[in-house]
């Protein structure tokens, strides 16, 4: 190389993404899977909960991984923060605006079904053991629940609210592994 040659290295310095999305998941879905199971009625929680833990923090991580150049990251941490986001609207059904009903719900369910259950064949292909539970258990869920919401039959509520709340915990579980593991710590994921 000659002197007039000048060599610039560019460093990613950016955090891992998967964390901070996963976290804000994880965390929401848990919140979610206790609502569910009537530990608590109120929504108030559940909502500023789905708003900027699920919604904007998991867009962030979307959008941290899209400065990666992680496709796959962007599109799951973005749809899913923006799917949280909807949720909450859909439970606080501002602006005088009806209700939603028990079927368009479950139709929506059955959308972001879709979603997941195509995301799960990118990690099965990854063999990423954790995040394949994490997006099988969130097709399930989006399944039964939809299931619910077109039957109304109450324990087919608490049988998805189970799952959530597994889902939740794995999530979380997969969410930690990758904090820990940057510290040191050698857990499987």
């Amino acid at each position: 190389m000659s002197q007039s040659e000048q060599v610039i290295r560019i460093c990613d310095s950016w955090a891992t993404p998967g964390a901070l999305g996963l976290t804000g998941f994880s965390m929401t879905t848990i919140m979610l899977a206790f609502f569910d199971l009537g530990i608590f009625s109120d929504a108030l929680a559940l909502i500023s909960m789905s708003i900027f833990v699920g919604g904007i923090a998991q867009f962030c991580a979307g959008l941290m991984a899209f400065k990666k150049g992680n496709t796959f990251e962007t599109v799951a941490f973005c749809a899913f923060g923006m799917f949280w986001i909807s949720f909450a609207y859909i439970l606080i059904a501002p602006f005088g605006s009806d209700p939603a009903s028990a079927i368009s719900i479950g139709v929506y369910l059955l959308v972001w079904a879709l979603l997941s259950g195509t995301m799960l064949f990118g990690v099965i292909k990854l063999k990423a053991k954790f995040l394949i539970a994490v997006f099988a258990l969130l097709t399930a869920v989006f399944i039964i629940t939809a299931i619910f919401y077109f039957t109304g039959i109450a324990l087919i509520a608490t049988i998805a609210g189970i799952l959530a709340l597994i889902l939740g915990f794995v999530a979380f579980y997969t969410a930690m592994t990758i904090v820990l593991n940057e510290t040191g710590y050698k857990l499987p994921c």
